[in-house]
């Protein structure tokens, strides 16, 4: 029985053939191409909470299923980027309303209409079921409303008129986003026709089939004595007689839910042979798509043996004109590559050297030019600069060592010249990277102190870190139910990443050198760089008071009301802390209107330069006063941080002092994407003279937002 995994291919989710009910799973032969919930939620879960890209072909089937999938996709934590190939028609239109992304190939075309099914029963049940289908075609309008832009009355109109659109047309309604792969121009009229006839097509080969798997259920519950066996030969002869000839296959019982015609609910008998030229065209377009699939099943069977030379494609040619099955294709294939071994050959074990194992190869080295001394590196433990050259130089050493160094510098025996760059350059450069990171996390980074989470940049154009507010405070509802609006307003800062960097050669001299103190210093002293820069750039705009670039005043300033200048500049003490917490208090959210609407900000860190070190450990620290009007009762609520970048030596103060809650930092970083620490790369790798890296940090903070900190001038 088919799964989940089944409709996974290349990491992508495939949504192949009709959409049935999870009851009638069991039912279907493995043949079918059908899918269902249950199978889309287990390969949900396989594929991961990030993005996923459906594909879809269908004719559509059992709308409430349809609608179960459509929930699934549409609830998918990465979103779903959905992509039509071919139709989706009736529930399959329905699920494709799902995407965060909806696209279509160009020859593609959805179709939508009224949900429809069968019934049997008195006047009464006859009304109550047509009043089941009205309630059930209005939930599904407003699904397609809301998708679209329309109103559910105008997505109601275009479901009772059966519309087929193609790309460009389903684009300008709003159930497109755009074409898959390049802009195309709508199909014409004849695809649209070939579309409906296979739709058409499609719905009764699979009736015939449900059907038929349904009297099969019954006919073995009217037999219980019939052996398994005997019963399963019933049920193959009689499976054939409905694919066979789907006129005679007996009428389905009426399920107990409502579908679209293409739901394989109905009880009426299957639809008699194709007897109207529409019809006979639907018949030849399934012929010629069967056809095809068998070619080109043939044809990726047949490739790998072709590209090795143990086929000659004159072979494959042959059997797809012969009209074989691919599984007699297969048969023939094996015969033609055994009957071509040569006599004697050895059909035992053969050692062969696979990606794997030059991976872990790889691995090896690096992990022993890093010191470790299990894993992957055991066979290569203690092993130098020196050691790997000549290592990698492979067999036939020559006496020469300075020869043999050269050679390994410049093989390419497992990377192949990947990139222009040598076995050497990629190892050597590896190691130093991993060991910059290394180091670069191992020291810690002050700034964080006054900033938050980090801001990802796509390129090195401006970001804009964005502050929302407004006048949000509840008023009075009007006795007629009226609500009073409130606006949304926002302020911008910017702020730009910048690319910093040193190139570091690697050169033959210090290979033969055995200089194995490079990888250690080196990655060392450019992770501190690192650090460096950071510090820098963010202690800088704290220091130099930088200016906002929304309101073009400085980080701290009286308009702020976050500065203590003047009469109001004082040291650190009991007072003076709770002046400034009491600025920070009556802070008021941006664009409020309201007296009451203060942000209630409470600052957490004490920050000063090496100067006041002393000062703020002390006011931190918890005593015992003599007296109660000495209590310090700030002590256990401020952390004390020393900055050296704040304090004179750096062209800051050695008496200013700064209170900074880290629910509302002032400072916003970013580091490129996919660049969140330094790196280092290789840009001249084949030279057997020198290895040329470059180490480069990309990294970018701007001043965003003063109402959570606060700056004393001191005394």
């Amino acid at each position: 029985m088919k799964t989940g995994s089944d409709l996974i291919s290349n990491g992508e989710l495939i949504l192949s053939g009709n959409v049935i009910d999870d009851s009638w799973v069991s039912w279907m032969w493995d043949e079918d191409v059908f899918f269902a919930p249950s199978m889309v939620r287990q390969a949900l879960a396989e594929l991961g909470e990030g993005q996923v890209t459906v594909r879809i072909n269908s004719v559509g089937g059992h709308v409430n299923a349809g609608e179960q999938i459509r929930a699934m996709l549409a609830s998918h934590p990465g979103g779903c980027r959905i992509i039509v190939e071919g139709l989706a028609a009736s529930a399959a239109s329905l699920i494709l309303m799902a995407g965060s992304q909806r696209l279509m190939s160009a020859g593609s075309h959805i179709m939508i209409h009224d949900p429809s099914g069968g019934v049997w029963g008195n006047e009464e049940e006859t009304r109550r079921a047509a009043d089941q289908l009205a309630v059930i075609a209005s939930t599904y309008a407003a699904v397609y409303a809301a998708a679209s832009g329309k109103t559910p009355e105008d997505a109601r109109k275009i479901m009772k008129a059966e519309t087929w659109y193609g790309p460009q047309a389903a684009i300008a309604e709003g159930f497109a986003d755009g074409v898959a792969g390049a802009d195309a121009e709508a199909p014409a009229t004849a695809t649209l026709d070939a579309a409906k006839a296979m739709f058409m097509g499609g719905n009764k080969t699979l009736l015939a089939r449900v059907s038929a798997a349904t009297n099969q259920k019954k006919d073995r519950a009217d037999r219980p004595d019939q052996s398994p066996a005997a019963a399963r030969g019933n049920q193959q002869k009689e499976a054939a007689m409905a694919k066979d000839n789907p006129t005679d296959a007996p009428a389905a019982p009426a399920p107990a839910v409502t579908e679209a015609p293409s739901t394989m609910q109905a009880p009426n008998p299957a639809p008699a042979a194709p007897t109207t030229p529409e019809m006979r065209g639907s018949a030849v377009d399934q012929a010629v798509a069967a056809d095809r699939a068998r070619a080109r099943a043939i044809r990726e069977m047949a490739a790998p043996f072709v590209t090795s030379g143990r086929l000659m494609q004159v072979d494959v040619d042959a059997l797809i004109d012969e009209g074989v099955t691919a599984d007699a294709a297969g048969a023939r294939f094996m015969a033609t590559m055994a009957a071509a071994e040569p006599a004697g050959r050895s059909g035992g074990p053969r050692a062969t050297i696979t990606r794997d194992e030059t991976e872990t190869r790889l691995e090896g080295m690096i992990g022993a030019m890093m010191g470790q001394a299990d894993g992957p590196a055991q066979q290569f433990r203690g092993m130098r600069l020196r050691h790997l050259a000549m290592e990698l130089a492979g067999p036939g050493r020559s006496f020469n060592d300075s020869e043999t160094v050269r050679r390994g510098m410049r093989a390419t025996t497992m990377m192949g010249g990947a990139f222009g760059v040598s076995d050497f350059a990629y190892i050597t450069t590896e190691v130093m990277n991993r060991s910059l990171q290394a180091a670069y996390q191992r020291r810690a980074a002050t700034w964080q102190l006054v900033t938050g989470s980090p801001l990802t940049a796509t390129d090195f154009r401006e970001l804009h870190s964005v502050r929302f507010g407004g006048d949000f405070s509840l008023k009075p509802v009007a006795e007629n139910g009226e609500y009073q609006s409130a606006t949304l307003a926002d302020e911008a800062e910017g702020l730009k990443v910048e690319r910093r960097g040193r190139t570091i050669k690697l050169t033959f001299e210090a290979v033969v050198n055995d200089d194995m103190g490079a990888f250690q210093r080196i990655p060392t002293e450019f992770a501190m760089a690192a650090r460096s820069m950071e510090n820098s750039m963010v202690w800088a705009l704290i220091r130099s008071n930088a200016t906002l670039k929304s309101d073009n005043i400085a980080l701290f300033h009286a308009s702020h009301s976050n500065l203590g200048a003047g009469a109001a500049a004082a040291a650190i003490s009991a007072a003076s802390v709770a002046a400034a917490r009491k600025a920070m208090w009556e802070q008021r959210a941006f664009g409020t209107k309201d007296k009451d609407d203060f942000m209630q900000v409470e600052p957490d860190r004490l920050i000063v330069p090496p100067a006041l070190e002393l000062v703020a450990l002390q006011f931190a620290t918890a005593v015992t006063p003599a007296e109660d009007g000495k209590v310090n009762p700030y002590k256990s609520s401020l952390s004390p941080s020393v900055v050296p970048n704040l304090g004179a030596a750096a062209g800051g103060s050695d008496a200013a002092w700064y209170l900074i809650s880290s629910d509302l930092p002032p400072i916003a970083h970013a580091y490129l994407e996919g660049y969140n620490a330094p790196t280092v790369q290789t840009i001249e790798g084949m030279n057997p003279d020198a290895v040329t890296m470059n180490a480069r940090h990309i990294f970018g903070a701007a001043a965003v937002e003063f109402r959570g900190a606060y700056k004393n001038n001191g005394a």
